[in-house]
């Protein structure tokens, strides 16, 4: 009986190798990538309805799918909520701007926030500048730099004591 002669996988490997390696390549996976501190430039592109557990890396975020749950991790650039029913949780981000309804934000520290919603919770440690002129809005924070009214019913309680600018009606620091 004849056996067949034993051939060697080298030459199969090989071309698995070389179509698997060119399937990969080309030049946008040559770009850098981003470190992921406060410090590192903006990334390009905005990161639009991440998923819970994404990575920022200096990107803008807009978020515009209602009853959402995010989570981001590490610093992001300017952030913006258009959608309604949700919560996110970012440590760090340039900006915060919150057009939704209903919305729940956990926050260590956010240059300006903006908020033209209602009915809006912000648990925010450390902010810039904060303008509501949205309706019926609390915003928590350790240390706030000013706060601007412009809507009604809202709430600032801060640790600190801000410059405070009311143009809205029935609006409290705390």
């Amino acid at each position: 009986m004849r056996r067949p002669a034993l051939r060697s996988p080298a030459p199969l490997t090989a071309g698995l190798l070389v179509a698997a390696l060119a399937a990969c390549g080309g030049p946008a996976d040559d770009a850098p990538i981003a470190a992921d501190n406060a410090t590192s430039p903006a990334t390009p592109g905005t990161l639009r309805d991440p998923a819970s557990g994404a990575p920022c890396a200096g990107r803008d975020v807009h978020v515009t799918r209602d009853a959402f749950r995010i989570v981001l991790d590490g610093a992001c650039g300017a952030v913006l909520v258009t959608a309604s029913r949700g919560a996110i949780n970012v440590d760090h981000a340039t900006s915060l701007r919150v057009a939704g309804d209903h919305v729940t934000v956990l926050n260590r520290r956010v240059g300006d926030v903006e908020v033209t919603g209602s009915d809006n919770t912000l648990n925010l440690t450390e902010a810039g500048e904060v303008r509501i002129g949205g309706d019926r809005n609390t915003v928590l924070a350790r240390n706030v730099t000013s706060v601007e009214f412009e809507g009604a019913g809202n709430t600032v309680d801060p640790s600190n004591a801000p410059d405070v600018h009311d143009d809205g009606r029935d609006n409290r620091v705390l």
